[in-house]
């Protein structure tokens, strides 16, 4: 089954991640089909707009730990540092808008994929979570530092050291969440009639809002592995 699904309507890309029984949880095949996408995305001047969706009511419930399992090798888990570290970034520095569209969870990566885009759209059923720390692990830099600009370090430090789950209105007040709708479908919908309306506006305005945005951004988000998305010992 393909893991990852793209469709393209009028300029606007859906790349929608596609593992429903397992709430799209990202394994190394799905990463690098999303990195590869991505840098596909990028070079393509017909591409407007991005968005980003899962597939059967959850947007992605973070890493797929069963894939890795206890007996995996430092360089597997290296690589797979590597593909997280990379697919935020991608997403992060793409020139074209991107829009993340969380129905579900956003547990961990998953959560970092929605935060690394430039706005995202929730529904009444979005649950947001770094569970990391209560489970042994450490997030990637990535997450943290983007984490930090949406909400500011103390906010950032109670999300990311306290591992609780967040609701949509949570998601508006601290700023994570664009629009929160009352349903999957209303989100959908919401993403769509955005994405289309971004896909008409003249691209080298939209480009530059973008380098503006990101010329006010701090932050690195590709930081040395070393601080990335380990498992503690």
């Amino acid at each position: 089954m393909t893991q990852l699904l793209r469709t393209v309507d009028e300029g606007v890309v859906t790349l929608t991640l596609h593992r429903p029984e397992s709430r799209n949880a990202l394994t190394t095949e799905l990463l690098r089909s999303l990195v590869a996408e991505l840098a596909v995305v990028q070079d393509a001047p017909d591409l407007r707009v991005v968005v980003l969706a899962g597939a059967g009511g959850a947007f992605c419930a973070g890493a797929d730990l069963k894939e890795l399992g206890a007996t995996a090798s430092a360089e597997d888990r290296q690589r797979r540092i590597r593909l997280v570290t990379e697919a935020i970034a991608r997403l992060r520095n793409l020139e074209q808008p991107t829009i993340a569209v969380v129905t579900g969870a956003a547990y961990g990566a998953g959560w970092g994929l929605a935060l690394a885009c430039d706005l995202t759209i929730g529904s009444a059923s979005a649950r947001f979570s770094l569970p990391e720390v209560p489970k042994g692990l450490r997030l990637p830099a990535a997450i943290t530092a983007r984490l930090v600009e949406v909400v500011g370090p103390v906010r950032a430090a109670d999300i990311a050291l306290g591992g609780g789950t967040y609701g949509p209105d949570e998601g508006v007040a601290l700023g994570w969440l664009a629009h929160a709708l009352p349903d999957d479908e209303s989100a959908h919908a919401h993403a769509r009639g955005f994405a289309r309306r971004l896909a008409t506006s003249p691209r080298s305005s939209v480009a530059h809002v973008k380098q503006v945005l990101r010329r006010g951004s701090p932050h690195d988000l590709t930081p040395p592995p070393e601080y990335a998305w380990i498992e503690e010992k």
